[in-house]
């Protein structure tokens, strides 16, 4: 048998991989679907609405497996992602009239593989580690992975900045998504050197069903602020791009900005020695980041923007610190794929909701106008976030 170090190297390399992945592939979704030709408001729709038809599919396939083992199965969804990224690559070299369409479809297949392998890596995790170095295993893994992140999108905003040297975007965006696509190939291969986990993956809906009634009430209001949030939030990189129309390089600074924010509250979290209640980090991360749409409109340039995404970064650190302590290390591993996939459920309903209702608003009452988007998004979320103020999490 292996020692845990051996499995620790494997798992931290994947953690990179997959991290330089988002950096790469996902921060610029958005952008490479205005590339195609579509409007800021059908950009911001494929940032959400591809999510709805991921989980559903997720949902389907997963309560319904009692045979697919851990391992297994989160091979397998990883191959699903892979390919899909493999798909845009081709999908590049396309100007269709369609090209909506074909996103659709494969920012679908994507996040179908992304949330297959959430709840069932979590479950196999907890099967390898052992509970007394979890959580300075979890602490290395999120260092890694927010120095992945920041990596893959400093190096996807100049790759993509080289359409200044008259480098079409068409081939810029093919290398960047079969660039992906060799770094997935290289996370099946560190998942390959995890020892296998022949755990049957079966969703327990009865599990999700008593989840969800003990904590109707956080839910609830948890939903109702991921539903505000996304009200605006889709709409952020099309603002940049076409309204203030950034080059990618600046692009990448602004978004940058975000990351910078996330990582300097979570190392200064993690050196708090004194034990914090996970709700309180939830709560005023959530209140700092909740009204920051309303600074958009003031930003004179790419340092004010900047600035506001580091603020963003900040607060969200905060919101997503709480949100794992009270969602994912205080869960019975017995209960990881129903609480992960509950929590998945809900964060996706509302952010599709939320992103419907601000696509009607922006095109019908506001006249496409962001800044009037902005104004009432802020006003909306920081009346969602005292919704969580009393209300916490019971596992």
């Amino acid at each position: 048998m292996k020692p845990i170090e051996t499995y620790l190297r494997f798992s931290y390399l994947e953690a990179l991989l997959t991290s330089l992945v988002v950096g790469f592939a996902e921060n610029y979704f958005a952008a490479f679907s205005l590339q195609q030709g579509n409007s800021a408001l059908q950009s911001g729709l494929l940032i959400s609405c591809p999510l709805i038809f991921a989980a559903g599919l997720q949902f389907f396939v997963q309560s319904r497996l009692r045979t697919k083992g851990l391992s297994a199965f989160v091979n397998q969804a990883l191959v699903i992602q892979s390919l899909a990224l493999l798909g845009l690559a081709f999908v590049s070299l396309m100007q269709s009239t369609f090209s909506f369409f074909y996103l659709l479809f494969f920012y679908s297949i994507y996040w179908f593989g992304h949330f297959s392998i959430q709840p069932a890596w979590n479950r196999w995790i907890s099967e390898i580690i052992p509970f007394e170095n979890g959580q300075l295993y979890f602490s290395i893994r999120t260092r890694i992975s927010q120095v992945g992140i920041v990596a893959g999108l400093i190096a996807g905003g100049f790759l993509l900045n080289l359409n200044v040297f008259n480098i079409q975007p068409t081939y810029l965006f093919l290398s960047l998504f079969l660039f992906c696509f060799l770094l997935k190939l290289g996370v099946i291969y560190m998942f390959k050197k995890h020892p296998t986990q022949t755990r049957p993956l079966y969703l327990k809906e009865n599990h999700i069903i008593q989840l969800w009634n003990k904590n109707k009430f956080f839910l609830t209001r948890y939903g109702f602020f991921q539903t505000t949030i996304f009200i605006s939030a889709p709409f952020v990189a099309g603002y940049l791009l076409v309204q203030r129309q950034l080059n990618y390089l600046d692009f990448m600074i602004v978004m940058s900005g975000l990351f910078l924010g996330k990582i300097l509250t979570t190392y200064l979290i993690n050196q708090t020695k004194k034990t914090i209640d996970p709700h309180k980090i939830l709560f005023y991360g959530g209140l700092l980041a909740a009204p920051l749409p309303i600074l958009w409109p003031f930003c004179r340039g790419v340092g004010d923007m900047f600035w506001v995404h580091v603020l963003s970064g900040i607060g969200w650190a905060g919101w997503e610190v709480g949100i794992s302590l009270s969602f994912f290390k205080k869960t019975h591993p017995e209960h990881k794929i129903e609480m992960i996939s509950l929590y998945n459920y809900v964060g996706i309903l509302t952010q599709v909701l939320g992103t419907l209702i601000g696509a009607m608003i922006f095109k019908s009452l506001f006249k496409e106008n962001f800044h009037s988007l902005f104004y009432v998004a802020g006003i909306i979320r920081l009346i969602g976030i005292f919704g969580l103020q009393k209300s916490s999490l019971q596992i």
